[in-house]
């Protein structure tokens, strides 16, 4: 039985999951996220909450669109997103939307490793840590547990 297929058995199992989730999402926020391949001093390394104000601040930019800065601007959409989905998660009503906000954050986070790659930014704990609590947070959307039927 794969660990999608158990926690799908077991609902106690997914709220604890996405509760430690959280805790490690907003933990990263206050950690060193991300650090400039070329630079050997702290002022190089940014912590996850400068990462998310300059991500999220390059959406407004127009000059973000025509580089690299793009794919900055959707990592910085991942914090709203997953607000919305959080927001979302106490009415089964929402399941289907709550699915697509997570494909939709996945993608995101494809697009933000991906701009790591292309500006040489190496990734760091406070990254992988809200990676892995924003998954932890989706972890209902990920064991492939059905729509909840809505009864009128």
């Amino acid at each position: 039985m794969s660990i999608g297929s158990r926690l799908a058995v077991h609902p106690r199992a997914i709220l604890i999951c996405q509760a430690l989730g959280f805790s490690a999402f907003v933990a990263a926020f206050f950690l060193p996220a991300v650090k400039d391949s070329g630079g050997l001093s702290d002022s190089d390394i940014f912590k996850g909450w400068e990462c998310a104000k300059i991500a999220l601040s390059a959406t407004f930019h127009l000059d973000t669109y025509e580089s690299s800065g793009f794919l900055a601007a959707m990592s910085g959409w991942i914090n709203p997103l997953m607000l919305l989905y959080i927001g979302l998660s106490f009415a089964p009503k929402f399941s289907r939307l709550r699915r697509a906000l997570a494909i939709a954050i996945a993608v995101c986070m494809v697009a933000t490793w991906i701009f790591f790659a292309v500006d040489q930014l190496i990734p760091i704990i406070g990254h992988f840590l809200w990676i892995a609590g924003a998954l932890m947070i989706m972890v209902a959307e990920l064991s492939g547990r059905k729509p909840e039927a809505v009864v009128p």
